[in-house]
């Protein structure tokens, strides 16, 4: 039995290790060739490893990726998983934990954009956010994507189902208002979760493009991809080595990398409670 047992864990770790590796390989191929010369991206075959690291495919790629572009997807990214917080986190909370009715029709309202494609709903948008004079503008950027809660009220809602309802009558019979017993008891408990769906949104966020390229004309409030599209073949036409597009690709993903990195834990945490099997 324990030569079956070892068996098995050898053979999930080997293709555990498989599938990382598959995974894994676009970004280091995206990385080394980021360190090659021209001659040397376009040689046939391709060249898996650079002879050296030239960092001037990093200076070129600088210039399009400046400091204010970082600030500005920062500020855009952030703004968008703090507004799906504050409008998801209390919307869960109340159609899993208070009593009312039509809460099944108000939930197939809130989930109904899922089945929706995004280019169905990307003019409309704009026409609503130019009459509200958003153009240009990081509330432009931020709020109309902020605004789409529905993945975020599916995943709280199913976490705030899983807890127990005498948790929530115990604090109501004492006295606690249902904003004491969301802000007090059920969101410390939500705190994996929280941070599961946070560390997700900002990175779907970090990765805009056609949103910020259609609200956004103002060079100022460009984001990275929209401030990597003209080395990468965008509507500028700016002629580069792909090596420093791959560059400036791999300076975009790495915050998000590292983020991302930070947040592992908090990720299996936040998935086990909210699917119920923490």
């Amino acid at each position: 039995m324990t030569n079956v047992t070892n068996s098995y864990r050898v053979f999930r770790y080997t293709i555990t290790a498989i599938c990382g590796l598959i995974m894994a390989f676009p970004l280091f191929y995206m990385v080394s060739r980021s360190f090659m010369t021209p001659e040397e991206v376009e040689a046939i075959p391709p060249r898996l490893l650079p002879s050296g690291l030239d960092w001037d495919n990093y200076r070129t790629a600088s210039e399009f990726l400046t400091p204010q572009v970082m600030v500005n997807s920062l500020v855009v990214a952030a703004g968008i998983v703090l507004l799906q917080l504050l409008l998801a986190l209390p919307a869960a909370f109340a159609l899993s934990k208070i009593p009312f009715r039509w809460t099944g029709m108000i939930m197939a309202i809130l989930v109904a954009p899922l089945f929706i494609p995004a280019s169905f709903t990307l003019i409309p948008t704009f026409v609503v956010a130019f009459k509200l004079g958003l153009l240009n503008s990081y509330a432009g950027l931020i709020v109309p994507i902020g605004s789409t809660i529905s993945v975020g009220v599916l995943i709280f809602r199913q976490f705030f189902i899983t807890l127990p309802d005498g948790l929530v009558e115990a604090a109501r019979i004492d006295g606690a208002g249902w904003f004491r017993v969301f802000w007090s008891i059920t969101l410390p408990l939500a705190i994996p979760v929280i941070a599961t769906f946070s560390v997700v949104t900002f990175i779907t966020a970090w990765n805009l493009y056609l949103w910020p390229q259609v609200i956004a004309t103002d060079p100022a409030l460009a984001v990275i991809n929209v401030a990597l599209a003209p080395i990468a073949g965008g509507s500028s036409f700016i002629y580069t080595s792909p090596a420093v597009g791959l560059a400036g690709a791999t300076m975009g993903v790495f915050p998000a990398l590292v983020l991302f990195m930070v947040a592992q834990k908090w990720l299996v945490r936040g998935v086990a409670a909210g699917t119920g099997l923490e």
